[in-house]
């Protein structure tokens, strides 16, 4: 399997290399929500920088986004960011961003890597204030 993972105090890290496909991503997704500690994670930080080819087509995009958005039911408020080398992979992210962000997850890419551990170990916005935040987006 191409990634590492490195379990913190309040999230999961994963750092990815070479060729990354949709089902190796959900694969270190199903190894995250069989640990007892995705509970209380507050964050995954999802490193792509030495990835040099990643194959999430719109529909693992749309399977992975539907698999998040029932974990963050149970799991709320958790951010995902994405650690990508430039643009090249947007269009692979795009619409998992979008759908993702209907629920309670949020998420976002990053080129600087501590500019992404900063906004995922942030909790600058009460419970309250998210749950606006994402009525509004609804509305």
């Amino acid at each position: 399997m191409p990634h590492e993972t490195q379990w913190a105090d309040h999230g999961i890290e994963w750092r990815y290399f070479g060729h990354v496909t949709a089902d190796e991503a959900r694969s270190a997704d199903q190894a995250f929500y069989s640990d007892p500690r995705s509970d209380y994670a507050r964050y995954q930080l999802i490193d792509l920088r030495d990835v040099t080819q990643l194959d999430f087509p719109e529909s693992d995009q749309e399977l992975s986004a539907a698999i998040d958005g029932a974990a963050s039911y149970s799991v709320p408020w958790v951010r995902i960011g994405f650690i990508v080398p430039d643009d090249r992979f947007d269009k692979a992210l795009e619409l998992y961003i979008a759908l993702i962000s209907k629920t309670s997850w949020s998420a976002k890419t990053f080129t600087d890597p501590e500019a992404a551990r900063r906004w995922c170990e942030n909790d600058d916005e009460s419970a309250m204030l998210k749950l606006r935040r994402r009525l509004a987006l609804d509305a």
